[in-house]
């Protein structure tokens, strides 16, 4: 399958294109964006990543810098102040694409109409903004998958607020009001993907450098999660979101009618989806306003593919 690879590479966004690059997609290009750290950042660690894994023909497309309609913030606390756990993993000398990142999008978009499939794993600006670009977006992309979004759950960026979509929501809304099938992998799924004891057991152990590479990224991670979760563990948040544009089948999805909360005080960033049941569930995916959802995920698959990912 060919991906583009939308991201705002921190540690999850790094095990994303590992779990990409271990389960046979081919990576057409990768965009950056603002998020988990500043832009340029997010764009020399997703070089990095790609270089380390001999993936140094993908190019990188630096992106949007903030988001649409409030101030930068950043997320150094859970990825690290370099965005890579602070595992002083030598940085990539290649340089970034000079295509801006949305502009890119919208390229391959139009040359290879119905070819490309878009993983987005990052705050959606950078989508938002090739949406207002080229409005025949949605026709020319194959599918859609991002990382965002909890439904029906806590945040983890606010009370409510998943962070990808907390961090730009004028562009989640945009995304959301897009006339194409989208996924939304929120942290009703993500957080259930947390990992047992002998996964982690074999990551340790594996001589493999995938596995070399994705422990040295876990460490800081898992001191962030170790106390949330009460076990030296985490969950797989982008990887997840990576796994199902490439295997939709891992799991089974439901449609809601959708939208971000723009205005609240404390609400602000949250995706709200319609679950009551008191009007029928809609049945056109590329209505606006209505987006899938995930209903039950094969944990146990996900991570054995995961695994073999890493050569664990």
């Amino acid at each position: 399958m060919a991906v583009i690879l939308d991201c705002d590479t921190g540690i999850d966004d790094a095990l994303a294109i590992l779990y990409a690059a271990g389960n046979g997609a081919d990576l057409t290009a990768c965009t950056v964006t603002h998020g988990n750290v500043p832009v340029e950042i997010g764009t020399r660690n997703t070089l990095t990543i790609l270089d380390r894994l001999g993936l140094t023909h993908v190019p990188v497309h630096q992106g949007a810098a903030r988001p649409i309609a409030q101030p930068l913030a950043t997320a150094e606390l859970v990825h690290g102040q370099d965005g890579l756990g602070d595992t002083g993993i030598a940085a990539s000398t290649r340089a970034a694409a000079g295509t801006l990142a949305a502009a890119e999008i919208v390229r391959l978009a139009r040359d290879r109409p119905g070819e490309l499939t878009l993983v987005a794993v990052g705050p959606l600006t950078n989508v938002a903004l090739a949406l207002l670009l080229e409005p025949a977006l949605p026709a020319l992309l194959a599918g859609v998958v991002v990382m965002g979004g909890a439904v029906g759950v806590p945040g983890n960026a606010s009370e409510l607020g998943e962070a990808n979509v907390w961090h730009d929501p004028e562009a989640a809304q945009l995304v959301i009001d897009a006339p194409w099938d989208v996924v939304f992998v929120g942290l009703e799924i993500t957080m259930r993907t947390q990992l047992p004891a002998p996964a982690i057991e074999r990551i340790a152990a594996s001589a493999d450098p995938r596995a070399r590479l994705a422990w040295s990224l876990m460490q800081h991670y898992l001191d962030v999660y170790e106390p949330i979760l009460g076990a030296r563990t985490c969950v797989l948040h982008d990887p997840l979101a990576m796994a199902l544009a490439l295997d939709p089948d891992l799991a089974t999805y439901r449609l809601v009618a959708a939208s971000v909360e723009l205005r609240g005080a404390r609400t602000r960033g949250q995706l709200v989806g319609d679950l009551r049941g008191y009007d029928p569930a809609p049945a056109d995916p590329r209505a606006p306003g209505v987006i899938r959802i995930v209903d039950t995920l094969d944990i146990p698959a996900f991570h054995a593919k995961f695994l073999a990912a890493l050569g664990a």
